[in-house]
């Protein structure tokens, strides 16, 4: 197959050729009906937003185009089937995750995983397993679950419907899943990957390799992450004995939304297109790119380029981390980056990261030079480093199932006295979207120490009561 073919964005380009007349949805009538002020910034794309007409296929029934789009996709990954998400990536992780469990079913799962994967195990009512990652020393952060741990679990939980992990995390910290796999697949349990900041793993070295390599039966990718594809357009792999397709096509259907956007779906076709174009002398420019930044950015005191030392973990090069060495938090760097026009993806207690594209920028010195003026007037310290307290999630199961929470009463406690309840709501910093607290969880000194060093900093999702120092939980039935 012709992996420089876009079928699905090119038979909307035909389509619009043919300057054609809507007596159909969606209202804006391919822009024509549109606010002034907007018109001229939405004309081009909504040419293109199209609905099921002929020759522009169906996701939820494709025989043509998108079916053509997505086999380039599978190809592409050496994988048995592809989908495309309009839905996010969060689309992916709850079909997966019902496609194979069931209300009660143990589910394995890595702690340090994306709130929809959360999300995925309550609305199912799965009996979940929360695996412990470890804490990197030198990003500070949650990174993977080590070999041993996913083990001991198996051996426990022989009659899991899954094992979910999250490879890579936010930062980029990969491992190669491969022995872990064939460990889960002797006891016959798929193992469900989210993968959604490793959608370009398939280019090979210098980057970490794919869990689809590793042999995982569902794999979901991010593709507007890292790849020039539109918010929310993502894939979902399958190369799998283990899934039933026909449930998992079934559940794509009930989480993504029945009028697709076209133009987010010929995106991933566009994507898709571009990363099969890259060539060795591509990436090795993106590379050398990287590596400029990197080393100017080493040259100003007050912050590092940190990336983990450890053995098993390989890190994303698209993914940068600025880690302070002076008294300013991630988060006041990255206030120092925004006044001067820079945008990063996230800052936490220590860090900012910064996501590189793939691709080399144009003016990058320019870039550069804005860094250095974000960044002046630093002094070096580790006080700040030492002062604040690296969260690690311990392993845990939900004391109480999710049909009973539904039964429980609820109240608002002084989060100061909350140690013990039972969370009645979650609460994610985001980004990363990484649930601190989960509803059902047994809260822990931990996770109060934890709130209280963020809730000043962050954003968060949810924690509604936090701006009184008050948070939600159940109340035992005695």
């Amino acid at each position: 197959m012709d992996q420089q073919q876009t079928p699905l964005y090119t038979a909307l380009k035909r389509h619009d050729a043919i300057h054609p007349f809507s007596f159909h949805v969606p209202g804006h009538k391919y822009g024509t009906v549109f606010p002034i002020e907007a018109k001229n910034d939405y004309k081009q794309l909504l040419k293109l937003d199209a609905t099921e007409l002929s020759g522009l296929d169906d996701l939820h029934q494709p025989e043509s185009v998108i079916a053509e789009a997505q086999s380039l996709a599978a190809k592409l990954y050496n994988v048995e089937e592809t989908f495309f998400l309009v839905n996010g990536s969060t689309a992916g992780n709850l079909a997966m995750i019902f496609a194979v469990c069931g209300e009660k079913k143990k589910v394995i799962v890595q702690r340090n995983c994306h709130k929809s994967v959360m999300h995925a195990l309550q609305l199912v009512g799965a009996a979940p397993i929360f695996l412990p990652p470890e804490l990197d020393e030198d990003v500070r952060v949650a990174s993977y679950v080590a070999y041993e741990t996913v083990k001991k679990a198996l051996e426990l939980h022989q009659d899991a419907a899954a094992l979910v992990l999250t490879n890579p995390n936010y930062y980029g910290m990969a491992v190669d899943l491969t022995e872990v796999v064939n460990i889960a697949h002797r006891y016959r349990i798929p193992v469900l990957v989210d993968e959604a900041h490793g959608a370009h793993f398939i280019i090979g070295e210098p980057f970490p390799k794919t869990a689809i390599a590793c042999g995982a039966d569902v794999v979901v990718q991010s593709a507007h992450k890292t790849l020039p594809a539109m918010t929310m357009g993502s894939y979902l792999h399958v190369n799998s004995s283990l899934i039933d397709k026909e449930k998992l096509k079934y559940f794509l259907q009930v989480f993504q939304s029945s009028s697709p956007s076209y133009p987010i779906m010929a995106s991933l076709d566009l994507a898709r297109s571009y990363l099969a174009r890259l060539t060795k002398g591509d990436v090795e420019n993106i590379l050398k790119q990287i590596q400029r930044l990197k080393d100017a950015l080493d040259e100003i005191e007050g912050i590092a380029v940190v990336h983990s030392q450890h053995p098993l973990i390989k890190t994303d090069l698209l993914k940068i981390t600025v880690q302070t060495r002076s008294k300013l938090s991630g988060y006041e760097l990255q206030q120092r980056l925004e006044q001067e026009g820079v945008f990063a993806e996230l800052a936490d207690p220590f860090n900012v990261l910064l996501v590189y594209p793939l691709a080399a920028i144009d003016h990058l010195e320019e870039v550069i030079e804005k860094l250095k003026r974000a960044f002046r007037g630093l002094s070096y310290s580790e006080e700040l480093l030492n002062s604040f307290r690296s969260f690690s999630f311990l392993a845990s199961a939900n004391p109480i199932s999710y049909k009973e929470l539904e039964t429980l009463p609820k109240k608002v406690v002084n989060l100061e006295k909350a140690e013990g309840f039972i969370a009645a709501e979650t609460i994610t910093p985001y980004p990363p979207g990484v649930p601190l607290l989960f509803i059902g969880e047994s809260i822990s000194k931990e996770h109060i120490e934890q709130i209280k060093q963020l809730k000043y900093h962050a954003r968060f999702q949810g924690g509604k009561f936090l701006s009184s120092n008050q948070i939600e939980v159940y109340v035992p039935v005695k």
